[in-house]
């Protein structure tokens, strides 16, 4: 389990369930249309969280484009 730490997967994976939780509760307190603006939140979070994964597997970390 060591090997998982401070991983972008483990991360990735704490993000998925942070969020799943999130909007349970949301769900359960508040009804469908809180639901449907908190989940549209969520999917924009998760197209950026997207985004940025596409481009630190594209881009290597030397390739003085971010840095």
């Amino acid at each position: 389990m060591k090997i998982w730490r401070r991983s972008y997967k483990a991360y990735s994976i704490g993000l998925l369930v942070a969020w799943g939780i999130a909007l349970s509760i949301v769900w359960w307190l508040r009804g469908d249309p809180a639901f449907e603006r908190a989940s549209t939140a969520c999917f924009g979070f998760f197209l950026g969280w997207l985004s940025t994964t596409i481009a630190r597997n594209v881009y290597p970390k030397e390739s003085g484009i971010l840095g």
